[in-house]
């Protein structure tokens, strides 16, 4: 039993230990590590008396339980997981198809509910979660045969109605739009009641955010190398002095996701630089061999961040929808790989001992 809790509460520490120094940074796509064969048990020589084979299987009812705590694997993980993610620079990670959430940063997931005694699904949906005033919400709803729709902005602090709009049916999807106002709260709580024709009145809710712009990005200056990075110069008008994080993402002219850019900078009030950098690393895969290289940089989520706990996050809105990189040559990048910090260096040693290595 005592061993049973030893191996238990070294198991939380590193699971604990490998949660916090990976939050330290954004998780990339990690390589799936080997995982360590167990020797099999040797069979006994012996054949027990009855006695004895009742107490060698109450054992073997408790051994299982210990060996399924495999305490070097985890360790081992832990830190093979934790050396790919500091390769990378956090600043520029590498992005794929199936990054959904950063490719899709400002998603809303519909809300949905059955009829009453049918089986159909009815679903209220709006063009996007955040809003940037003077952004306008649109809301739509589908999965059933409707007589009329009606959708009401309400502010959840009052419970007051704020706005109203009456959704139009389009082809099989009910729609409208409600013009954004400078005084409405940061949270929403969009109403839409509707009158099916085969089933009971019946009412969704839709939360949503509403901000006033802390920051407006206004152009992109020509991007730059230096050193190891290409650099790219936003040009923003700040409402709102504090510390800032900016994400965008990189893409092929087709399409195809190359890197999510993420920089945080303190900005003052009034026009401003910010620069977000694209590694050597992740740009060389789609790279031409020779002449220039095209990429796409869009997405911009624009972000005042909480200076302190219990304050809430502002953002800022872009006139830039996305921006057309056309003449990077990937030869004036040096080829240095990125340097972990000192203090990442020291987290990965540290797990690399609790793995034994």
């Amino acid at each position: 039993m005592k061993k049973f809790f030893l191996i238990s509460t070294l198991l939380v520490i590193v699971c604990i230990a490998a949660v916090f120094f990976a939050l330290q940074r954004p998780m990339p796509p990690s390589p799936t590590p080997a995982l360590l064969a167990t020797p099999p048990l040797n069979a006994s020589a012996i054949t027990p008396t009855p006695k004895a084979a009742t107490a060698q299987a109450t054992a073997s009812k408790k051994q299982p339980l210990i060996d399924a705590l495999p305490l070097a694997q985890a360790a081992q993980s832990a830190a093979a997981h934790y050396e790919y993610s500091i390769s990378l620079p956090p600043y520029s990670q590498p992005l794929g198809k199936g990054d959904f959430d950063r490719l899709n940063p400002n998603h809303f997931y519909a809300v949905t509910m059955l009829l009453e005694d049918t089986n159909q699904q009815v679903s209220l949906a709006l063009n996007q979660y955040r809003f940037i005033h003077p952004a306008t919400i649109e809301v739509s709803l589908s999965g059933s045969q409707f007589s009329s729709a009606v959708a009401t902005v309400v502010d959840p602090m009052t419970q007051q109605a704020i706005a109203t709009s009456r959704l139009i049916k389009k082809t099989e999807v009910w729609q409208g739009e409600i013009a954004g106002q400078a005084d409405w709260p940061p949270e929403l709580n969009i109403q839409v009641r509707a009158n099916p024709t085969n089933a009971k009145p019946v009412a969704l809710t839709a939360n949503a955010r509403y901000y006033q712009p802390s920051a407006t990005l206004l152009t992109i200056a020509q991007p730059y190398p230096h050193k190891s990075d290409l650099v790219i110069p936003l040009q923003l008008e700040v409402k709102q002095s504090g510390s800032y994080r900016i994400r965008a993402n990189l893409f092929t002219p087709d399409g195809t996701p190359v890197s999510h850019l993420v920089e945080k900078q303190k900005l003052s009030e009034g026009k401003q630089v910010f620069h977000l950098k694209a590694h050597h690393s992740v740009l060389e895969p789609f790279s031409a061999k020779s002449g220039p290289s095209r990429f796409t940089l869009k997405t911009f989520v624009i972000e005042k961040m909480s200076p302190m706990p219990g304050k809430r996050a502002q953002f800022g809105d872009s006139k830039v929808s996305e921006y057309e990189i056309t003449d990077f040559y990937f030869d004036a990048l040096e080829r240095q790989p990125y340097q972990p910090s000192a203090a990442e260096q020291q987290r990965l040693s540290y797990l690399q001992k609790m793995a034994g290595n």
